[in-house]
Parts: C-alpha cells; structure tokens; sequence
C-alpha cells in the first residue's frame, strides 16, 4: 500500500509543480516582445511547450523549412529517435508565424523565404519563451549609399611624386632593409621569378618581379628590355603602359634612361598608383601584366634633356 502511495506520488509531482510554476516563468521577463537584430545572420528565437509564440515577418512567407519543424503536434511520437527538437508551427497569417515546443532536443534551425528576403532562424527551446517576435528585414551590407562630391574627392590617392620615389626605393633595395627591418614591409606582396614578356619594335619587356603595397594601393614592376634588333631604341619612359587583360593603365612612374642599345640588356622600372581619375584600382598581384612600349620617338621636351645623353650614347 505505502508503495502504491509513492507512485501515485511520483506520478502527480510533474502536475502539481507545473500548477505551481506562475505564467511569468514561462516567458522572458523583459523579453516577452522583441525586436530582432537585422545585422545577424541567424536569428535565436525562445519557444518551450506551454507558450505560443507568433513570429512576424516584414513581408508574405512564401516557404518554410527545416529539420524538426512538423504541421501535425502529434507527430513527435513519430519522431522519438531525433535529437532535434521538434517545433509545431502554424501559418496564421500571410506574414505570421506561430511556433511552440513539441518535443525537447537540440536546436532546431529553419530556413525561411519571403518575396524579397531570406531568414535563418534557429529555435531554442528554452523554460522561458519569447510571446512575440518581431523580424525586421535583413541589414544589406553591400547597399550602394548615397556618397557626396566632398567624398569622392577625399577618397582619390593624392600622388606624390616623392612618395613614388621613395617607394620604388625601397623595392629595390627591398631585400637588404626587409633583413634589417621586417616590420618596414608588413603588408606588402611579392612575386618572384617571373617571365611575363612581350615584344614590340623588335625590343622584349620582360616582367620579373612585382611588388604591391596595398595599403598605398601601389604596385611597382621590376624589368628588363632586351634589344634583339640592329638600331638603338630610343623611346619616351613617360608612354611606358601596363597591360592587365583587356584593359591598359598609364604608369605614374618609370625608372628607365630610354635607350636599348642593340644587341643590350636594359633595366626598367615601373610604378602604378591607383587607377584613371585617381581612385583606387585594387589589382591583384596575381593577375597577368604585360609591358607596352611606345613607338621609337621622344617629345621635344626630352630631346631637350636627354639629346646631350643620346649623342655622347651613339659615339
């Protein structure tokens, strides 16, 4: 008999401290209405079995899905081998959701459409559920904004032909003074033994080095022109342009005398800075640069400087 009293005992104690747990508990004290945070990804809903709680949505609900959602409350008795909690839902209206705790497990995680959004939802089960949620649409993070003249402006690379100097600089004695000081060239990229050539007027550009400064959105060509012809090319450094697929960019620096002798092994370097109008490129040091030359010839303005140089050259 005393046997008999404690199980009627144990059976009743599930009833009565569920009589005696005030509605209160069921729900987030100060959570019981919220309004859920548009920048994240995946959103945390509280459900338990004793509260119902409606989700809102910006917008119709065209599809919901998800592993541990059912239509029918009765069919976790289907599903007792899941881990995944079991989660009753209901459409009650065409942006409405109402959810509630069939069987307890781990979360469950849904994946929902509207016309113009998706919506990652994962609901806890929890002792205290949210009783309303509120879903505002998803934060575009790539929304093009409203940008001011003064902006645009701002955002140009101002070029400075110092600062040029002082880079190409600095790449070429790149391997001395990263010895000295690693942390001079924290940032930058590198390739090493490369071929990219081409050829025009009978002289051969070859790229066999680049380096990138990304944050000065930099990037400076180590070459050699190599003269296979009879005649001196003689060419104006200025015109010296670099190709990248189907589009060219003028270089902001070139660091050549703009003689090949024939039969000879010239150096030349060359510095991009940006792309046309001053705003910043962003190329990728891994893209495929080719040299374009400029047709034999010098303007007046560097026959002035460099005829005394090309006249001592040709003796």
């Amino acid at each position: 008999m005393r046997r008999a009293r404690l199980l009627i005992l144990n059976l009743c104690f599930p009833v009565l401290l569920a009589l005696a747990t005030p509605l209160w508990a069921q729900v987030q004290t100060g959570r019981e209405l919220v309004m859920l945070d548009a920048r994240n990804n995946v959103h945390d809903i509280a459900i338990n079995a004793t509260v119902a709680t409606t989700i809102t949505f910006p917008e119709k609900i065209t599809l919901l899905t998800g592993f541990g959602l059912v239509t029918d409350p009765n069919a976790g008795s289907q599903l007792t081998q899941s881990k995944v909690a079991l989660v009753h839902y209901e459409n009650v209206a065409d942006d409405t959701l109402v959810v509630r705790l069939v069987k307890p497990g781990d979360p469950c995680h849904a994946t929902l459409r509207t016309n113009r959004h998706i919506y990652l939802l994962r609901f806890v089960p929890s002792e205290a559920a949210n009783l309303a949620v509120i879903v505002p649409p998803p934060e575009e993070k790539n929304a093009a904004v409203p940008v001011s003249g003064e902006q645009v402006v701002q955002n140009r690379i101002h070029f400075d032909s110092e600062e040029l100097v002082g880079m190409l600089s600095k790449v070429k004695s790149r391997k001395a003074l990263q010895t000295l000081n690693p942390g001079l060239f924290s940032g930058w990229q590198e390739r090493n033994g490369l071929d990219m050539a081409s050829t025009s007027n009978g002289v051969k550009a070859s790229i066999y080095e680049i380096h990138r400064n990304p944050a000065k959105d930099l990037m400076a060509f180590r070459c050699w022109l190599t003269n296979d012809g009879t005649e001196t090319y003689e060419f104006e450094p200025t015109s010296v342009r670099v190709r990248v697929g189907e589009r060219t960019y003028d270089a902001q620096l070139v660091d050549c005398s703009g003689l090949v002798p024939p039969g000879k092994q010239v150096p030349m370097d060359v510095v991009l800075q940006g792309g046309p109008g001053g705003v910043r490129e962003g190329l990728s040091i891994n893209q495929d640069f080719r040299i374009e030359l400029p047709a034999p010839g010098r303007t007046q303005i560097s026959n002035a400087l460099f005829g005394n140089a090309s006249a001592e050259d040709g003796k």
